[in-house]
């Protein structure tokens, strides 16, 4: 299958004839492949930068608003990033004296004298702020870890910035940047894909993407299923949607998006300097609390779906309330072990760790036990502002040791470079929840000889099997944008 996409490739390391304007403090930090990323861009009317996550997507954005002379940008991120995304802008913009206005609180209303608007997905769902943002012209849109409108039923955030009549209706140029547009599976790259160059898709129904590029079907199966009027659990012959969810014809749908909408380059392409990164899994000993835990009730239900078909594991599966009480049982028996484990690393040379888990319990757990390390900290109710503050000590701080967070706040744009290992005291069996927190570490700036994400595992139980479900689909999302016929 050719990948001739006109003058400049979707994995082109550096630009054809064009290089957008670059301030000239920043002369020498620009790379080649960033400038061959806005050369992709400006041959399309709307793109998406999908270069592995720690190759400096936020400087492409913004080289690409320098190039077309935007006037007035909006950015959409994380609500966590907003202040970075300035501190980006101040760095790389062209514009003499680049006035930004991050919108941090829904009274700080939205200014239409900044040349960047910074706000958050979730600033969205505010009528005030967002009749505020429909109510004004845009010359370039840019929204960050675009995979938060991968929802393909199309929630209230989705709608507004997908509908005809809502944010495409006011802005002009659009550009996307995720480096996990796939998170899960390909579903899940409908809603860009279609915002940016439905022609790409053939301008495909949503039903009619599911059809094309899975195997997909329903049955019956022998699982558990929960009685409402008993509110009891039972191992009953039942119907299932995800009986046959398994995608296909991935070659085709990288070509497409690469063809159309597309520019990737992985981390071994582009910065051959850099470490490899590798995931490690460490045995736990079972302790008391472990075999505790594997007593607990709810953790027996969700054993069970050793039984049930892997695609249906995490896939909105009927027992979504059992594997998340297995989780966080299992997660807490788990945190004293994870906590020396990480103490070892520590008193063996890392100069710093990274450590994340899913349960604010277990975080509680974790912080206790490693404070005498030195801690920032940060899971979701920590504010903007603070988040920024913990990852700047981190970053900067010799007695600041250990970073530790939720993995979801802490897999989202942040530069953890000064540490090489990551302790995942949690598995996820979305595989781009993992990969996107071990890239916290392995990317610019990194300069170690090793990058290691060190996962604990419990053998023989509900962590073995997550792990499995990861693995197979990183397999599908890797056919799906990188792989080489």
């Amino acid at each position: 299958m050719t990948e001739d996409f006109g003058v400049v490739s979707s994995r082109a390391t550096k630009p054809f004839f064009y290089r957008a304007p670059v301030p000239k403090e920043m002369q020498e930090l620009v790379r080649e492949y960033q400038l061959a990323g806005v050369e992709y861009h400006l041959a399309r009317d709307h793109a998406l930068f999908g270069d592995a996550p720690g190759l400096g997507k936020t400087a492409e954005c913004i080289l690409l608003g320098n190039a077309i002379r935007a006037e007035r940008t909006l950015v959409i991120c994380p609500a966590s990033l907003r202040l970075k995304w300035e501190r980006e802008v101040w760095m790389w913009s062209d514009i003499p004296g680049v006035s930004t206005y991050p919108i941090l609180k829904s009274r700080d209303g939205v200014s239409l004298e900044a040349d960047y608007v910074i706000t958050s997905y979730a600033m969205l769902l505010n009528k005030g702020v967002r009749e505020a943002i429909l109510a004004a012209r845009w010359d370039h849109l840019i929204l960050d870890e675009a995979h938060a409108i991968k929802d393909p039923r199309g929630n209230k955030r989705t709608r507004v910035i997908c509908a005809p009549d809502q944010l495409p209706s006011v802005v002009g140029r659009i550009t996307m940047a995720s480096g996990t547009i796939l998170p899960n599976q390909p579903i899940e790259c409908y809603n860009a894909v279609r915002l940016l160059c439905w022609d790409a898709i053939d301008r495909a129904s949503l039903a009619d993407f599911r059809e094309h590029y899975y195997d997909f079907g329903g049955g019956m199966v022998m699982g558990p299923q929960f009685n409402v009027r008993t509110q009891t659990w039972s191992r009953k012959l039942h119907w299932s949607e995800h009986v046959r969810n398994v995608p296909r014809n991935l070659a085709d749908l990288q070509h497409r998006l690469r063809k159309h909408v597309m520019v990737r380059r992985l981390k071994d392409q582009v910065l051959r300097e850099l470490p490899r990164r590798q995931w490690q899994p460490f045995p736990l000993e079972p302790t008391a609390d472990i075999r505790r835990a594997l007593r607990h009730e709810g953790w027996a239900m969700a054993e069970k779906l050793y039984e049930m078909d892997p695609d249906s594991f995490g896939a909105g599966a009927v027992v979504d309330g059992a594997i998340a009480t297995a989780r966080r049982l299992l997660g807490e028996a788990k945190a004293a072990g994870v906590a020396d484990y990480a103490r070892e690393l520590l008193r063996a040379g890392a100069e710093k760790i990274v450590v994340g888990a899913w349960h604010l319990s277990v975080l509680a757990m974790l912080r206790e036990s490693l404070k005498d390390f030195g801690i920032a900290y940060l899971d979701g109710s920590t504010s903007a502002t603070n988040k920024q503050l913990a990852v700047d000590m981190f970053q900067g701080d010799l007695k600041t040791r250990v970073i530790l967070g939720q993995v979801m706040v802490m897999g989202e744009g942040w530069d953890l470079h000064a540490a090489q290992d990551v302790v995942l005291a949690e598995p996820d069996w979305v595989p781009g929840r993992l990969n996107q927190l071990l890239d916290r570490i392995h990317r610019l700036g990194q300069t170690g000889d090793h990058v290691i994400g060190h996962l604990p595992v419990v053998p023989g139980t509900l962590d073995e099997r997550i792990i499995g479900v990861a693995i197979k689909k990183d397999q599908h999302i890797y056919a799906a944008l990188d792989e080489r016929s």
